[in-house]
């Protein structure tokens, strides 16, 4: 008699794994761990720069730390969905996020703060920002597009629809305004043209529009509001070495380069350092400088490190991708999130003019943290599937 003997965790009458076991055999658990990482990382930050004491929700990184717990159940939740029925479910999803956009504009159901209209307020334990799930949104609608057009892409019409696309609720986030925000939809598109190769008459052609509207928006109130062109305004003086202007607008990331250099090589503990008090934004825009004071320059160096990983990880699901929605999808993911880090952390050392964008995973905010990590549920899902449509065997 013929004996057949089974590996541990396999079926009894097939002899083979069981469905969850062999989809989560591909689960990233190094992404996983590297972003739960740069989470704990915030949420100390944040704890440090709110002043509030005590382990209560009325402390904002506690806050932070529990709305992340539910924030990577999310992300768990939509890796175990195949991520070709998200892609079919493209158009849908951006239709919702363009709706989301348009509430929040209409007064009574949008809330204002500071003369803006961008968040939806539950109760005021927490208020949600629709622009930063429509990156994500957006995101899959381009991806959908981009794949379904593949070598067509070089076509005129096509090129200019995926800007279509991407320019709708870039128009209503402007409106809001958050011209910060719309900027990061730019950064989607720039990433996936990478992988789809539209002509390079198209991108000139392209180039010489953005340098006018760029002409345009600095010198008249179009698109830009007054404080954006003194932001702009103060950065190319500091540049200059121009000190006896725009001291007042430059006064927060001149605070924020101090914070940086007091963090000495190992930092100055959980209560940072004297000069971030000084920060008026220290637990989003410039909760790098705040972490710095606390970390130092150790510290600093295992925050890059951990973006390196994740970059690393990120762009292996690029790789691995069998479609074309699965690499357009992975590349526009990795290109928003990684050029937030790299203009956040460039704003805070004052190599960049002052800009609304979270450091991903690490500022305060439910909306951005929530929809970083639905995308990362995504790419996870990418890898979890990718044997399936390839037919290799289980």
């Amino acid at each position: 008699m013929s004996t057949r003997t089974f590996a541990a965790g396999t079926s009894l009458s097939t002899g083979r794994k069981p469905l969850a076991g062999r989809y989560f055999r591909d689960f990233d658990v190094i992404m996983l761990v590297t972003t739960i990482v740069l989470i704990g990382f915030g949420c100390l930050a944040i704890m440090s720069a709110s002043g509030v004491e005590g382990f209560g929700l009325d402390n904002p990184g506690v806050r932070q730390a529990v709305l992340a717990s539910v924030g990577i159940v999310l992300c768990l939740v939509v890796s175990t969905i195949d991520y070709r029925f998200i892609a079919s479910a493209a158009w849908v999803l951006y239709g919702l996020g363009l709706a989301a956009l348009g509430l929040v504009l209409v007064p009574g159901i949008g809330s204002e703060t500071l003369g803006a209209r961008r968040w939806f307020d539950f109760g005021g334990f927490v208020t949600l920002q629709p622009s930063e799930f429509t990156k994500v949104t957006t995101a899959i609608a381009l991806a959908a597009f981009i794949s379904s057009r593949q070598e067509s892409m070089r076509a005129f019409g096509d090129f200019v629809l995926s800007l279509v696309i991407v320019g709708i609720p870039m128009a209503m986030i402007i409106a809001e305004p958050d011209v910060d925000s719309a900027l990061t939809y730019l950064i989607i598109w720039c990433a996936m043209m990478l992988v789809s190769r539209p002509r390079w008459l198209h991108l000139g052609m392209l180039a010489v529009g953005g340098i006018a509207v760029v002409v345009v928006a600095l010198n008249t109130t179009f698109l830009l509001r007054e404080y954006h062109r003194e932001r702009i305004s103060a950065f190319i003086d500091s540049i200059r070495g121009v000190s006896d202007r725009n001291q007042d607008v430059n006064f927060q990331q001149m605070q924020a380069t101090i914070s940086i250099g007091s963090g000495g090589m190992f930092g100055n503990g959980m209560e940072g350092g004297f000069s971030s008090d000084l920060l008026s934004v220290r637990t989003s825009d410039f909760v790098f400088a705040h972490a710095s004071s606390m970390f130092g320059f150790v510290g600093m160096i295992a925050l890059f490190a951990c973006y390196v990983i994740l970059l690393w990880r990120f762009l292996r699901v690029v790789e691995i991708a069998r479609d074309g929605f699965g690499r357009c999808f992975a590349i526009g993911i990795t290109g928003m999130i990684f050029a937030q880090a790299v203009i956040n952390i460039a704003m805070n050392l004052s190599l960049l003019p002052v800009a609304g964008i979270p450091l991903p995973f690490v500022s305060v905010g439910v909306s951005s943290l929530w929809a970083f990590l639905i995308a990362e549920g995504i790419l996870q899902s990418i890898l979890m599937y990718h044997r399936k449509l390839a037919f290799q065997p289980d």
